[in-house]
């Protein structure tokens, strides 16, 4: 009996080893198949690579000797000439317009004057009880609108502007920066173009 323990002990470690030889036998097995999808897959990314176009690599565009390249300084010239000449264009209107005096008279508005306007305020209030009566009526909205235009011009024609009396100096320091302003805004302008701005 107690021979019987050790080779069934025997029995029963050899057929532990042989599973042990088994599992080493699948890992063995496991690598193989592994490495035979790695070259798989290496194959497949090769004819993959192999498929796609290559890129055509360009040179690079290459100017003419004779194009001219503008510098960065002219776009800030140009702009600098555009402020400096509204800034002028500006201060010459604001002389102008502050020694400019104007003049007329508030009875010729209402037609009491002898140039006055009395007859067009009949075209305006026909064309305003055609508008209260029938806000779609387009001829009372073109009398109304015609109305309020001649209005405005004939007050305008009946102002009067003089100036007080001032000295050549006074007039030239007064005009020129309108001449100043002016030329350099056509200056930058021009410049602007030349950058393609």
């Amino acid at each position: 009996m107690l021979e019987a323990a050790p080779g069934a002990a025997s029995a029963g470690t050899g057929g532990r080893s042989k599973p042990e030889v088994g599992g080493q036998s699948d890992e063995s097995e496991s690598e193989i198949v592994m490495s035979k999808q790695d070259e798989e897959i290496k194959k497949k990314l090769m004819e993959l690579e192999a498929s796609l176009p290559e890129e055509t690599i360009q040179p690079p565009a290459v100017r003419p000797a004779n194009t001219e390249v503008s510098k960065p300084t002219d776009s800030v010239e140009s702009d600098l000439y555009l402020v400096i000449g509204f800034g002028l264009l500006l201060t010459g209107i604001f002389l102008f317009m502050h020694h400019a005096q104007l003049v007329a008279p508030v009875s010729s508005w209402l037609g009491f004057g002898s140039p006055g306007f009395g007859l067009i305020l009949l075209p305006l209030l026909l064309g305003l009880g055609f508008v209260f009566y029938d806000y779609q009526n387009r001829v009372g909205w073109v009398l109304t609108a015609a109305s309020c235009a001649l209005i405005f011009f004939a007050v305008l024609s009946q102002l009067v502007m003089y100036f007080p009396s001032m000295t050549l100096l006074g007039v030239m320091i007064m005009l020129l920066p309108l001449a100043a302003g002016g030329a350099l805004i056509a200056k930058g302008l021009k410049s602007r173009k030349k950058t393609g701005n």
